[in-house]
């Protein structure tokens, strides 16, 4: 009998295809937001328009604990970077829970507990500056501005202009 790749007994070998970012990055971290308790991780994610502008910017969920009884809702421990803010998730505590539990579709926590302290750095990286314009570009800017009538759209047309050019050069 002669070799043949479909009957060696070893199933062929599959080419992996592109998934979506967030598919993989899910899977990823699947195993850490379990241990903290978290069902999905879309509540970090979302903290900020869960619990509104004041409360997710200097608040985060740390973990939910749900009771052995998985019948009864869990307890939610939120890290509060501002003790001044302690009362007023507090005196919110009600509508929180209310939205949190809207987020989940059913009654997911049923307390917060809070605890202090740092919350942990924000992706935001301050972009390096841009180079400074060409004078060549300049010129070209104003020139094609110099119809414009009205001195202060062009103004404002020459500094958007430059900028753009600046922003390119950078890119290059």
């Amino acid at each position: 009998m002669a070799y043949s790749p479909t009957n060696s007994g070893y199933e062929t070998a599959r080419r992996a295809r592109s998934q979506p970012l967030s598919r993989v990055v899910s899977g990823l971290t699947r195993k850490a937001l379990d241990k903290r308790g978290f069902v999905d991780a879309a509540i970090v994610n979302e903290w900020q328009s869960i619990a509104g502008e004041l409360i997710g910017a200097h608040s985060l969920p740390d973990r939910i604990r749900f009771p052995r009884d998985r019948s009864q809702p869990g307890t939610l421990y939120l890290v509060l970077e501002n003790g001044a803010l302690a009362t007023e998730v507090i005196h919110f505590q009600p509508i929180l829970l209310e939205r949190i539990n809207r987020f989940f579709g059913f009654r997911a926590v049923g307390d917060i507990k809070i605890i202090h302290g740092p919350l942990p750095k924000r992706g935001t990286q301050k972009r390096p500056p841009l180079p400074a314009i060409r004078p060549e570009r300049r010129q070209e800017i104003e020139q094609s501005l110099a119809s414009v009538g009205d001195e202060e759209l062009r103004d404002a047309l020459t500094r958007l202009g430059e900028h753009v050019a600046r922003r390119r050069q950078s890119d290059t």
